[in-house]
Formats: C-alpha cells, sequence, structure tokens
C-alpha cells in the first residue's frame, strides 16, 4: 500500500466528518433551493476566482435563511493542509449576486474537516467543478452538496440533488476513476 491510501485512510479516522447536508430531513432546503438564483456551479466558479480551488459546496439553510457555502484552499490543490489557507466563502444565494463573507478557519473542527476534504482530492485529477459535472451526467436535478469522503475505502464526493419531485437523490463520483453512480 502507497503513502498516499494510508493518508486517506487516517484522515478519515483521524478527522470525523461532520455530516453532509442531505442526511437526514432536506425537505425544508429542497423547497428553498428554488428561491437561489446561484446554482452551486456559480458558487464554485465565483469562490475560484477569488479564493484559491474549491474542495467542497453545499447549500443549506442557516438562521432561517438559504446559504451557499464554498470551502477553498487559497494555495491551491498542489499545497498540503499544513501550508495552505484553508477558509470558507458563505452567503444568501437568494440574491442577484452572490456577497459571500469569507472566513479563514482557525477552529480545530473546520481545519480538520477542510483539511481532510483537501486531501482527499489531491489524490484526483478533477476538480470539484469537474467532479459536479460528472454527477450531473448521470442525474437530473438541482445540485444542492458535493462533499469529499470516505466510502468503502475509497475517496469520493457524495453529490446531492433536489429531484423536481422534491426528493433527494445521491451520486458518488470516485476520485480516482472519475466514474459517478448512483
Amino acid at each position: 500500500m502507497s503513502n498516499m491510501p494510508k493518508l486517506i485512510l487516517v484522515a478519515a479516522f483521524a478527522f470525523p466528518l461532520v455530516a453532509a447536508a442531505g442526511e437526514g430531513d432536506d425537505a425544508d432546503l429542497i423547497k428553498r433551493l428554488a428561491d437561489s438564483k446561484h446554482s452551486l456551479t456559480d458558487g464554485i466558479k465565483q469562490a475560484e476566482k477569488a479564493s484559491g480551488a474549491a474542495i467542497s459546496a453545499k447549500c443549506e439553510v442557516e438562521d432561517g435563511k438559504l446559504s451557499l457555502s464554498v470551502y477553498t484552499a487559497r494555495n491551491g490543490r498542489e499545497k498540503d493542509a499544513e501550508h495552505n489557507t484553508l477558509m470558507e466563502l458563505s452567503g444568501e444565494p437568494t440574491a442577484a449576486e452572490w456577497q459571500p463573507k469569507t472566513e479563514v478557519f482557525a477552529d480545530k473542527e473546520h481545519i480538520a474537516r477542510s483539511a481532510t476534504q483537501l486531501t482527499l482530492l489531491q489524490v484526483s485529477k478533477l476538480s470539484l467543478a469537474d467532479v459536479v459535472k460528472k454527477a450531473s451526467a448521470v442525474q437530473k436535478g438541482t445540485i444542492y452538496s458535493a462533499i469529499p469522503t470516505v466510502k468503502n475505502g475509497k475517496p469520493v464526493v457524495v453529490v446531492l440533488f433536489a429531484t423536481p419531485d422534491g426528493k433527494s437523490a445521491t451520486v458518488n463520483v470516485d476520485l480516482q476513476t472519475g466514474k459517478a453512480a448512483k
């Protein structure tokens, strides 16, 4: 086993990941997505222009409002977490212009989560935008979350969709093969 898979497994067990949007009851979130003027892909592109490589993105209901959040690694995916600036751009996607606030992570929970997400994306040639595009090819609907994690010992991005019938659907994109599967 090479050092990279060991690092991924260590990261997956050493840093517990917060449940991704989509686990539990998403009915309220899915209803509110219709009010968004900006897609998850729009947020990823805007965040990357301003703040480095996107490493995860999601929509969620926060303080009673719809929020679009993108985690980034300011110095790109080439630099490890220790030599990078890990941050979040977050704001309401319901306005004509998405004007996110930027937070550089200083707390253990966010640093651990974003470091794990960065590490998982480092084993892939795919960007987060590429992953979202691959997932869209196998599932119709509105994407509201793209979070890297480890499933069955493999690095994947779990991509969540709001389907036209108001339900949630999941597509896992394997970060090493690029295959997207429901």
